[in-house]
């Protein structure tokens, strides 16, 4: 009984992060834009400072209908050097311009 319960949730992480990964690799991808790009202090076991930004990007609707989006993501760290004008690969949502998987830095 003390194994079953740590399996069951390794199974269910497991499970998780597969689904994460068929989705980066199976959903339509587009380039996002740095529009603007600011630094933030969050509290995150201690003070953190991160690199947020004005993404602007495209998503295709389920119909197939291209649609322009903009909003603000948390995209990495001020170590990470991106600038207004960098292009990130994304996998945006499919029913929302709120959310979307940040890939990387476009080549």
């Amino acid at each position: 009984m003390k194994v079953i319960f740590p399996l069951i949730g390794l199974v269910i992480c497991v499970a998780i992060l597969g689904l994460y990964l068929w989705r980066l690799h199976h959903f339509e991808r587009s380039v996002a834009t740095i529009e603007a790009v600011w630094e933030e202090e969050v509290s995150r076991r201690g003070v953190t400072v991160i690199t947020m930004a004005d993404l602007s990007f495209s998503r295709t609707t389920p119909t197939g209908e291209s649609l322009p989006c903009r909003y603000q993501f948390e995209i990495g760290t001020p170590r990470d050097g991106f600038k207004v004008g960098d292009k990130l690969d994304i996998v945006p949502a499919t029913g929302t311009c709120q959310r979307a998987d940040i890939i990387g830095r476009s080549e």
